[in-house]
C-alpha cells in the first residue's frame, strides 16, 4: 500500500469513528455499555428513546466497531468489544 493510500485509509477510519461519536445519544450508549452488556430494550428505556431509534444509534456504533452484539433468542444484547472500556 502506497503512502497516499495508507493515509487515506487511516484518515477515513478517524472520520468514521468521529462521526459515530458525534451524537450525545451514542456517547451515552457507550457510557451505559461501559457498565456492562445490555439488551436494546434496557438501553432504550434508560435513554427514554424508542427501541427503533436506539437500534439505529447502535447500528452506527456497530458499523464503527465500537460495540458488538449477540442474539439470545429474540433479545439482542450489546456490549463493548474486548479491550474497549
Amino acid at each position: 500500500m502506497g503512502d497516499r493510500a495508507y493515509k487515506d485509509s487511516v484518515y477515513g477510519e478517524f472520520a468514521r469513528i468521529g462521526k459515530a461519536l458525534s451524537s450525545p445519544v451514542r456517547l451515552e450508549l457507550l457510557d451505559l455499555l461501559a457498565q456492562g452488556p445490555r439488551a436494546v430494550e434496557h438501553l432504550a428505556s434508560s435513554l427514554s428513546q424508542s427501541v427503533a431509534n436506539t437500534s439505529r444509534h447502535l447500528g452506527v456504533l456497530r458499523e464503527s466497531r465500537l460495540v458488538e452484539h449477540q442474539r439470545q433468542g429474540t433479545t439482542v444484547i450489546y456490549s463493548l468489544p474486548p479491550g474497549v472500556s
